[in-house]
């Protein structure tokens, strides 16, 4: 993905196949920031697209809080075949640190899904927070 290519509809959001994943993931910005009403920067769609890009650093640790939250909430042990990422949300500001939710539907509560909030601090990937589906937008 190409900082050329972040191009959102009316709504906010744009639809993209990210690699290693069968499912098509919606990227939404969020309409809480002002970033929502301005131009965007390149420099804002880099940083954008570098963590689209770069699924396989954080992809692996985000399933895995998804399993761990699954095991700490339910009691139950769930597995990658639970859990499939359907939403990134942008939730920073243009002149602001990286802060991302990701929204996955999980087979253990379909109603809820589950949500993560995940940031960047030196190139390295932490989750700030793990919980029901709108962790991931609020």
């Amino acid at each position: 993905m190409k900082a050329t290519e972040i191009i959102f509809n009316e709504n906010l959001e744009m639809h993209v196949s990210l690699k290693g994943l069968d499912n098509k993931v919606c990227i939404t910005l969020s309409d809480d920031l002002f970033a929502s009403e301005e131009e965007l920067t390149d420099e804002y769609k880099e940083k954008i697209v570098s963590f689209v890009n770069n699924l396989s650093e954080w992809y692996g640790l985000a399933c895995s809080s998804v399993i761990a939250w699954a095991k700490n909430t339910y009691k139950i042990e769930a597995g990658m075949q639970d859990i499939e990422l359907t939403h990134i949300f942008i939730l920073f500001e243009q002149n602001a640190e990286e802060l991302f939710g990701l929204e996955f539907r999980v087979e253990f509560d379909i109603e809820h899904g589950c949500g993560i909030k995940i940031k960047i601090n030196d190139g390295r990937y932490d989750i700030v927070e793990v919980g029901t589906g709108d962790v991931a937008f609020c």
